[in-house]
């Protein structure tokens, strides 16, 4: 059993190379930085006006997102939205453009109002809802696959410390020997390699250790190179001998509130409410990683890293609506910082397969570990103009400063400054939310735009835009909507190993369908 505390370790290694693997299982900053995009969701109606929901009552989205819109029901409701959502991964690494996708089934919401008193004077009552919102997916698939090598100068091999050819000469980089010729190793990966023979200490002519790797160059029949003094030659990746490196990202999972929620209205112009949501989170990684070097004794590694995270958490929303004048709607919602107490566990393995069927495996289950994630407020304007009984236009402006969330409490007294300093240097964003809806007699048509900001300056754009359109019918016994959903352009990075990067594009489409009954 391996010791939490390597967890910090091999984190510490990752993330000083770039900010939102959102993959790794010890990229906590990322996982706080997930955690903090979240969406507000909603039914097929909801969604169809691109999430625009603050100035917006009627609907059981607003249980999650702005509970004075409770206070616009009349009757009780009862919905469920199903969605089928495909997900599209491209991939980018070592000029090699690959594509991955998935078809993913879910709940997106599901919920019911209580309309539970028609008040008295300009108190016009109110509304109880209880609803359960997908607010984050981790659903995804990705692949990527390269060719990778050293420079060679003049016949010479040039070997980049911050650009390591492939994962076994990273690992020797991040391996150390003292006077004794006893190996030591900065992170857990290193030591995989070493327990899987494929680094080792050496001592030079001087007498000085070293460590360098401890598999050998053949020729094309598979025969050992010797060299002038009868040793076999190191095998190293140069551009004539690439190594092929491939990894397979297989991520599942999801974060919900369930939203307990009222909503209040006074004399038909001010609507007031608020919720407190119980937030649940799961996500489970299955990375392999498979390397093959050319013309080596060695016919390939595959490293397995597979981790799980569950979380549970807490959060509060109030908000207001005001109706100015009979066409127009102003609403006001504020989020408070979410909690999450979180417990992971992994389990990585690194198996090495040498030529004449000989394989060397080893591995890590790792103690649970568990922490603390605090997402930063968010704070939503909108408002809504009605054309009569055409429809309307609706629209939200969110604001959300990333570089509020915070990591605290990990196992062990173990320290994240760093990962903290890294989410400080997160920017402070602003969301667009924008959606119309055309109304004829019993038929509804639909159509919404959300704009999301990217929270990191840096080479990556993890901004995103959706487009989503649809319809429905709305009778006085129950109504049903369908939503097209689309959205592109949010891009991450994921890294086989540090000083080398992958970088991904994001593009998602699907369908969403609500099914409501009032009662």
């Amino acid at each position: 059993m391996k010791l939490k505390s390597a967890l910090i370790i091999i984190s510490m290694a990752a993330l000083c190379v770039t900010y939102g693997h959102a993959q790794d299982a010890s990229d906590f900053a990322g996982t706080a930085l997930q955690l903090s995009q979240t969406s507000p969701g909603g039914t097929a109606r909801i969604l169809g006006l691109g999430e625009a929901q603050t100035a917006l009552g009627g609907d059981i989205s607003a249980a999650s997102s702005n509970p004075a819109g409770l206070g616009f029901f009349n009757k009780s409701v009862f919905s469920f939205t199903p969605s089928f959502n495909y997900l599209n991964a491209s991939s980018t690494y070592q000029g090699t453009e690959i594509s991955e996708g998935r078809l993913n089934f879910n709940f997106g919401n599901l919920g019911a109002v209580i309309k539970n008193s028609n008040g008295s004077g300009k108190f016009k009552g109110g509304a109880f809802g209880i609803s359960i919102n997908r607010v984050a997916d981790f659903q995804n698939q990705i692949r990527y696959e390269g060719y990778n090598s050293n420079t060679v100068e003049n016949g010479e091999i040039v070997f980049d410390p911050n650009r390591p050819a492939d994962f076994v000469e990273y690992t020797a980089l991040s391996s150390y020997v003292d006077n004794n010729g006893d190996i030591g190793f900065d992170n857990d990966f290193a030591e995989l390699a070493y327990e899987t023979f494929l680094i080792s200490p050496f001592q030079d002519g001087n007498g000085n250790y070293f460590v360098d790797r401890d598999f050998y160059a053949t020729d094309d029949n598979g025969n050992l190179i010797i060299d002038d003094n009868g040793n076999p030659v190191p095998a190293y990746s140069e551009p004539n001998f690439p190594v092929y490196q491939s990894e397979t990202i297989d991520s599942r999972g999801a974060a919900y509130q369930t939203s307990i929620a009222y909503g209040g209205n006074y004399d038909d112009r001010l609507y007031f409410g608020g919720n407190i949501g119980i937030l649940t989170m799961t996500r489970r990684v299955e990375r392999e990683y498979i390397e093959r070097p050319t013309n080596a004794d060695l016919n390939n590694i595959i490293l397995e890293d597979n981790y799980e995270q569950n979380g549970t958490g807490i959060s509060a929303t109030f908000g207001l609506i005001g109706r100015p004048i009979n066409t127009l709607l102003v609403g006001l919602s504020y989020t408070t910082p979410s909690y999450y107490v979180i417990e992971q566990i992994r389990d990585i393995t690194l198996t090495a397969n040498y030529a004449g069927n000989v394989q060397e495996s080893y591995g890590f289950d790792y103690e649970p570990f568990d922490y603390v994630v605090t997402t930063p407020s968010r704070l939503r304007l909108g408002a809504t103009y009605f054309f009569g009984k055409l429809g309307f236009v609706t629209g939200d402006i969110e604001t959300v400063n990333y570089s509020g969330a915070n990591l605290s409490n990990p196992s062990a007294g173990e320290s994240f400054s760093n990962e903290n300093n890294i989410i400080s240097d997160y920017k402070s964003s602003i969301n667009y939310r924008l959606g119309a809806e055309f109304r004829y007699e019993i038929f509804r048509f639909r159509g919404g735009v959300s704009m999301l900001a990217d929270p990191i300056d840096d080479n990556v754009d993890q901004g995103q835009l959706k487009f989503n359109f649809g319809g429905g019918i709305r009778t006085e016994d129950f109504f049903a909507d369908l939503t097209v959903l689309a959205s592109q352009g949010k891009e991450s990075v994921v890294s086989p190993y540090p000083g080398q990067q992958a970088v991904v594009n994001n593009r998602n489409s699907g369908f969403a369908f609500t099914l409501g009954f009032f009662f």
